[in-house]
């Protein structure tokens, strides 16, 4: 649990917050040429020790190794292109507050192109943690594209930003089905759209109610600050069809009130990462997302 004061890192208490089974794995391909590069881990603020990553991709722009691994803060990025002089991954300027952003380009799955950059030990196994990030989407592929995950190839225990997109807004889902997949308990998500080409505040709340299994509480902010959804707005599938003890209307603050939780290898949350998983069925649109203002911390929402 989380109260309302700031706490140390290691504990699990319980909190009530106030507030399509994945289809498609990375198309790594026989022929995939893999481009790993390696930096050193990132220290944590010095000024606070309840900051245990961070990255604003301000060391550097463009398409270099420093750049996209913000000088060397992520330890881990892939570049998956079937061996063709494709990058996904670049550093631009145009963040919010005047900040830098990681793009990511979506260059479909016929052959097959992918890219993640990933924090691996970010947390101890089982500690509560939060997740903040900012997003921008521009492109209108409609598959699915599992872009914000834990392990990059464990993604169902934890992906926080499954992406779905059209020609006039885009929606997202999270997915919790590591260890137990059980519809329509897989994908949660708001029918709410948001918009191209603008920026939002996405934060997550993954708190260990034992040492297998999760409630993860979300909310996301616009460009004001203003939040525009919490756990009452994260759905269901099937929504007032697929029943589940006797409801089809069950959201993620119900479903925690409820007491229920999900399963997960507590492994795989140790592990962040982002990028482009190469979702099957992604159309070749040359357009982008961006990502900016990472931190992850143990002891409260990190807030703009």
């Amino acid at each position: 649990m989380v109260v309302d004061v700031r706490r140390t890192a290691g504990s699990s208490r319980r909190w009530r917050s106030p507030a399509l089974v994945g289809a498609g794995a990375l198309l790594l391909g026989l022929g995939a040429a893999l481009v790993r590069l390696a930096g050193c881990l990132a220290a944590a603020d010095a000024h606070d020790p309840n900051v245990v990553f961070e990255s604003d991709w301000s060391t550097d722009t463009g398409t270099s190794r420093r750049a996209v691994t913000d000088g060397g803060r992520w330890k881990n990025y892939w570049e998956f292109n079937n061996g063709a002089p494709v990058q996904l991954m670049s550093v631009v300027p145009g963040g919010p507050g005047g900040g830098n952003a990681l793009r990511v380009m979506q260059r479909g799955s016929n052959p097959g192109y992918a890219a993640f950059v990933q924090q691996d030990n970010v947390v101890r196994p089982s500690t509560d943690y939060f997740v903040r990030y900012y997003m921008r989407n521009d492109d209108t592929s409609s598959v699915g594209d599992h872009i914000v995950t834990a392990d990059m190839q464990a993604y169902a225990n934890l992906t926080y930003m499954r992406r779905l997109s059209g020609s006039t807004g885009w929606r997202f889902v999270i997915s919790l089905y590591g260890c137990e997949a059980t519809y329509p308990l897989i994908h949660w998500g708001p029918i709410k759209p948001l918009a191209l080409g603008a920026w939002y505040r996405f934060e997550y709340y993954v708190d260990f109610v034992d040492r297998t299994h999760v409630q993860v509480h979300v909310r996301v902010y616009d460009a004001s600050g203003t939040q525009i959804l919490g756990d009452e707005d994260f759905r269901q599938q099937g929504w007032g069809e697929a029943l589940w003890n006797g409801r089809s209307d069950w959201t993620l603050k119900s479903y925690y009130a409820a007491d229920h939780r999900f399963c997960v290898d507590p492994a795989a949350l140790r592990q962040f990462g982002m990028g482009n998983n190469g979702q099957k069925d992604a159309v070749d649109s040359r357009l982008p997302w961006y990502f900016a203002r990472v931190q992850i911390r143990t002891d409260w929402w990190p807030g703009p």
